[in-house]
């Protein structure tokens, strides 16, 4: 009799699961429909976004010209990281940008209350509800970049390579939103948080830039134990380049991307849930 009832539960949690699933989609949707109804406004904000992102990559190899190499790594090599940590800031972005960023003034305003009145995962309706479907021409010039670089570095992939640079995407995209979470979770307690995100979200990650390998010992701790963004683009480009430039690390370290992406992004969710827990209406 146990066993049916335990059954019958596992079935009502999977068609529940299901369901939920259908309905964050659904959001998802009918944002990108919206986003995409006014096409041209939509292609210009593609082109816009792709000219930036290519003055950006143009300036990094511009720059790395006149010098050829920095500590060893030579232009493309440069702009393969670079590559990286774009392609995976902006499929985190497309869940994450608009819910974390906006979400201190969702507080203050008292807007937050109204999601958790849904009989929703709060996490995953301002996920999916707030979804930017923007960031579509960010992913397309990442990637983009990656095959330029593939292509200028002669690099000759394998079916295993590219499964392991989807892995390393997959990861970095953990480590972006993990850090979107990460900031946003202290506006449960402050009115204002902007120095936290400014300091996660862009001045910690201006230094995965350029090799990590060029910092003090102290910068590269920093950006391997404590803010670990040197996943997300340094170490699993040893593995593409055939580079040994661990530094104090181990080898190994360039294999650990999705692994670190994992641990960061779940601890963000206990954060995350924590938080909500000890949250208390602002009453606006």
């Amino acid at each position: 009799m146990g066993m049916v009832e335990g059954s019958a539960q596992n079935i009502r949690t999977r068609r529940l699961a299901m369901d939920y699933a259908s309905l964050y989609w659904t959001f998802i949707r009918i944002n990108i429909k919206a986003k995409t109804e006014y096409r041209a406004a939509f292609l210009l904000t593609f082109l816009s976004r792709g000219i930036v992102w290519s003055t950006e990559f143009a300036l990094i190899w511009v720059l790395l010209y006149k010098f050829q190499s920095i500590a060893g790594w030579g232009q493309y090599e440069v702009m393969f990281l670079y590559a990286l940590n774009l392609t995976s800031y902006s499929l985190a972005a497309f869940f994450c940008f608009h819910p974390f960023t906006k979400l201190p003034a969702k507080i203050q305003s008292g807007e937050f209350d109204e999601l958790l009145t849904k009989p929703m995962n709060p996490l995953l309706y301002l996920m999916s509800r707030e979804f930017t479907a923007s960031y579509f021409s960010n992913v397309a010039f990442g990637m983009l970049f990656i095959g330029i670089c593939i292509s200028q570095l002669k690099l000759s992939l394998s079916a295993w390579d590219f499964f392991f640079l989807f892995i390393t995407l997959v990861g970095g995209t953990l480590i972006q939103a993990a850090a979107f979470i990460y900031t946003a979770i202290p506006s449960f307690w402050m009115v204002r948080n902007t120095s936290i995100a400014q300091l996660l979200l862009f001045d910690f990650k201006d230094f995965i830039r350029y090799p990590v390998s060029i910092y003090p010992a102290s910068i590269q701790i920093v950006l391997t134990l404590i803010v670990p963004y040197a996943f997300i683009n340094f170490y699993p480009a040893q593995y593409f380049l055939g580079k040994q430039d661990f530094l104090m690390f181990h080898p190994l370290f360039q294999y650990l991307t999705l692994a670190v992406g994992s641990v960061l992004f779940a601890g963000a969710l206990l954060l995350w849930n924590w938080g909500i827990k000890q949250y208390h209406s602002t009453g606006s």
